[in-house]
């Protein structure tokens, strides 16, 4: 808490996760990190503590009702806070895709089948049929989807048998992460990653206590399969969850029930009819493009580039993001040893949890996203909620018996609480998001070219769509510094002739054209500003190149015909001129 109010005076984006309340408002920023110190003083936290240990307690007397209020609450809380900025990832991407009717195999062809089904076929039908626009569709299924992981978290303090305060916390823990921004309109299978890794949670603890759950978990990983190649990661835990069930509750023969040889099949059937696709997307895509591009080669390799630069303390504000009490679990998990070693069922659990984080906690360091950890950040949200449930079972376990210091839930849940929400507000909130995005760029430490590039582009094209042509003409130029693709210099012409920069525009048809020169709405748009600035000859020299180009082309025609027009009125009334 102390490090979020004084890194709000610190200039640059070192520490971007940290640093939030400079761009909220006071309320938003200040008044809710108010909130957040003060459970932190034991005697205030102590008043709010009955209140939660009732609402803790609920989750056992009441299942049905309290999930039902936590799943409405998360729907609840995900559908008001729109997200506006619309930065994470491929945003505006994955949402025009189903704008324009795209097909997804041209701009997503690593995509998987329930991938394509939740966020392209079904939100096309839902917009073709005029229910609701792109982003509505998104935003609902992530309403829903959200309320499944609200009813999750209440279930996952259930199932560890948690009372009380120490319950309610544990609930908050898994449910308020920054991966909550997966649910408020982005169109990608990483919100249902997040879903399936809290499912997995759930099962695995219920597996190893009750013996029921294995059917759910190897569910979770066969969707997950269907879903995102990701999904290879929770195998490790899911094997463990078998070895250790087979150990307790395997014996006499336990393991030929038909229900038991049943929860063995979607993970083995989705691994078989999957895995050759997945394994030649990790080896063709992902291996050039998230962890052996060339930036990444040129820094020694995928070992030497793994923790280069800024990317520490970008993991840092990773994980701080997305599971703010994260940063606790090496110093909790030490102080319960001795507790866990009294009861080995605790340890199994702990062990089990750590094995469904570990896979995707490893993998971070060596993947090198395109556009940048501050912005895809949504490649890592399932690994947030992985970190978050074990974080939960060690506050859990922590609070679980220690009465005196019951007040520390009320602490630990404003502690969640508090960045969950700030996040949320400051992705709904387009002027303050776009400062931030503007922030990144502008200030210490410079980003790679890639990362500058990329994000001064999606400044260019968020800023026109909201009319701020003038912005949006500065963040293109500023993207041809890096990255002067054909694109982006047509995107920077069209943004400077809004603004009425028309000088602009036509030196960027001009760069436009000389890297494409078979671009007919390059020479078109370079004929249009050329005569509005009455550049004559300049407007004449690009229509007479488009017509050789393209001799069938009525636009060159006709723009050609204009100019002769014009050229034929000024000679007339030269000649007038000079009659007088």
């Amino acid at each position: 808490m102390a490090a979020r109010a004084a890194l709000t005076f610190v200039p640059g984006t070192w520490f971007w996760s940290l640093n939030l309340h400079r761009f909220l408002s006071p309320v938003m920023g200040w008044g809710l990190w108010l909130l957040a110190a003060l459970a932190l003083v034991p005697p205030l936290a102590r008043r709010v503590s009955p209140m939660l240990a009732r609402w803790g307690d609920a989750l056992t007397r009441r299942p049905v009702s309290t999930a039902t209020a936590w799943a409405l609450g998360a729907a609840t809380l995900a559908w008001l806070t729109p997200d506006r900025v619309r930065f994470v990832g491929d945003f505006l991407l994955r949402q025009g895709t189903v704008e324009v009717v795209e097909q997804p195999g041209l701009l997503f062809p690593q995509a998987l089948p329930l991938d394509l089904f939740l966020h392209y076929a079904l939100p096309l039908k839902l917009t073709a049929a005029h229910l609701m626009s792109a982003n509505g569709a998104a935003r609902l299924l992530g309403a829903v989807e959200v309320a499944m992981l609200g009813a999750l978290a209440a279930a996952f303090a259930r199932t560890l048998e948690l009372r009380g305060g120490a319950a309610f916390a544990c609930a908050a823990v898994v449910l308020l992460g920054g991966y909550l921004g997966m649910f408020t309109g982005f169109s990608k299978a990483f919100a249902e990653m997040c879903v399936l890794m809290a499912v997995a949670g759930v099962s695995a603890i219920a597996a190893l206590r009750t013996g029921r759950g294995l059917f759910a978990f190897g569910l979770a990983v066969a969707v997950g399969m269907t879903l995102h190649r990701s999904a290879l990661g929770m195998f490790p835990a899911l094997a463990l969850v078998w070895g250790l069930w087979l150990a307790r509750h395997g014996r006499d023969g336990a393991w030929r029930r038909p229900g038991v040889l049943a929860a063995a099949l979607p993970p083995l059937l989705a691994i078989a009819v999957m895995a050759p696709r997945i394994i030649g997307t990790v080896l063709h895509t992902d291996t050039a493009v998230h962890f052996a591009p060339p930036e990444v080669l040129a820094q020694g390799g995928v070992l030497g580039a793994a923790l280069a630069g800024t990317r520490p303390l970008d993991f840092a504000s990773l994980a701080l993001m997305l599971s703010p009490l994260a940063v606790a679990i090496p110093l909790m998990a030490p102080l319960l040893a001795p507790a866990i070693a009294r009861r080995p069922g605790r340890g199994r659990e702990a062990l089990v949890l750590a094995t469904l984080a570990l896979p995707f906690v490893g993998v971070m360091v060596f993947i090198h996203p395109a556009q940048g950890l501050f912005r895809d950040w949504d490649d890592f949200a399932a690994t947030g909620v992985a970190l978050s449930l074990l974080a939960a079972w060690l506050v859990g376990e922590t609070l679980r018996d220690a009465h005196r210091f019951a007040w520390l839930a009320v602490a630990v849940t404003f502690g969640v609480a508090v960045p969950a929400v700030q996040w949320l507000i400051a992705h709904t909130d387009t002027d303050r998001g776009l400062a931030r995005v503007r922030a990144f760029v502008l200030e210490r430490p410079i980003r790679p070219p890639p990362q500058r590039g990329t994000t001064w582009d999606y400044l260019g094209i968020r800023s026109y769509r909201l009319n701020r042509f003038a912005d949006a003409q500065e963040a293109f130029a500023r993207a041809t510094e890096t990255s002067p693709s054909p694109r982006i210099l047509q995107e920077w012409a069209l943004a400077a002739t809004m603004a009425n920069d028309l000088l602009t525009a036509q030196r960027a048809y001009q760069r436009l054209l000389e890297k494409q020169p078979d671009n007919d709405l390059g020479w078109l748009g370079l004929v249009a500003v050329s005569m509005r600035l009455r550049d004559v000859p300049e407007a004449k020299r690009a229509a007479t190149e488009l017509r050789r180009r393209d001799p069938a082309n009525s636009e060159a025609q006709r723009a050609l015909d204009d100019i002769a027009r014009h050229e034929a009125l000024q000679a007339d009334s030269a000649r007038r001129a000079v009659e007088r």
